[in-house]
């Protein structure tokens, strides 16, 4: 695993209307932050990106993503490692990604995905391309 890299489970109860899933509790929700929401067609990717000094969290409200991310920062122990993670609708969790990570998602399955982003304010980050980036990672194949 990347280091600084989380993964949280997030609570969800089922009931009788449908489910509930809790996103942030009071000693994970951000002060101020940046929400986004992505909404890709099955298939698709967007990829890459970075943020260079807060951390991103990711959430899949609806359908699956495979996240990718990719440690590009200089000293890191964990420097070039490349990590993939499932979540959405079947597995909701929270992905925290530290400053210096490069990122990016898939909607995998027959649906489409409904993605937050939410990051502290100030940073807007910087956008890849596949050749800057160079993460050796093919989309069409899923790691083990």
């Amino acid at each position: 695993m990347i280091e600084g890299l989380r993964v949280r489970e997030l609570p969800s109860r089922l009931h009788s209307r449908g489910y509930t899933v809790e996103l942030f509790e009071a000693d994970h929700a951000p002060t101020l932050f940046c929400a986004r929401v992505h909404h890709l067609f099955p298939g698709s990717v967007e990829a890459w990106w970075c943020r260079e000094s807060v951390p991103e969290r990711v959430f899949c409200l609806r359908g699956m993503i495979k996240l990718v991310a990719c440690d590009r920062r200089e000293g890191s122990r964990t420097k070039d490692q490349v990590v993939e993670i499932y979540l959405g609708e079947y597995r909701f969790r929270e992905v925290e990604v530290p400053p210096g990570v490069l990122l990016g998602w898939k909607a995998v399955g027959h649906e489409p995905a409904l993605v937050l982003r939410c990051t502290g304010a100030g940073d807007e980050g910087r956008r890849l391309s596949a050749e800057e980036a160079a993460v050796p990672y093919d989309w069409e194949i899923v790691m083990r």
